[in-house]
């Protein structure tokens, strides 16, 4: 193995172990809180660790025969977590009031 594929898997695996342990926080705070945005962060990180997992998995397999298609695979993936986890941001939560920014400190920035 080259220093380059070992450098590869080394981040990817460190990539992977942090993206697995942020969707494991985002399914323990959909858990005690059952919002809808913790659904929707938790399917974002599950599709980084997928993209992480999936793609050194399928390169080393093909002796990274198509790079293109490997390429584009896991910016489609990366791009839909991203899509995800900033829409969790944005989810309406029905019965309540509770903005990304809270409204007493939207009040004191826009009284500024």
């Amino acid at each position: 193995m080259e220093l380059i594929e070992a450098l590869y898997l080394v981040t990817t695996t460190v990539l992977a172990g942090a993206s697995a342990t942020l969707l494991a926080f985002a399914i323990s705070a959909y858990r005690s809180s059952g919002r809808t945005a913790m659904v929707y962060l938790a399917a974002g990180f599950a599709l980084v660790v997928l993209a992480a997992v999936a793609t050194p998995v399928a390169a080393f397999r093909t002796s990274f025969a198509n790079p293109e298609a490997l390429l584009l695979v896991n910016t489609g993936l990366l791009a839909t977590s991203m899509a995800l986890i900033a829409g969790s941001l944005a989810v309406y939560e029905p019965g309540t009031k509770e903005f990304v920014i809270p409204e007493s400190e939207l009040s004191r920035i826009q009284e500024r």
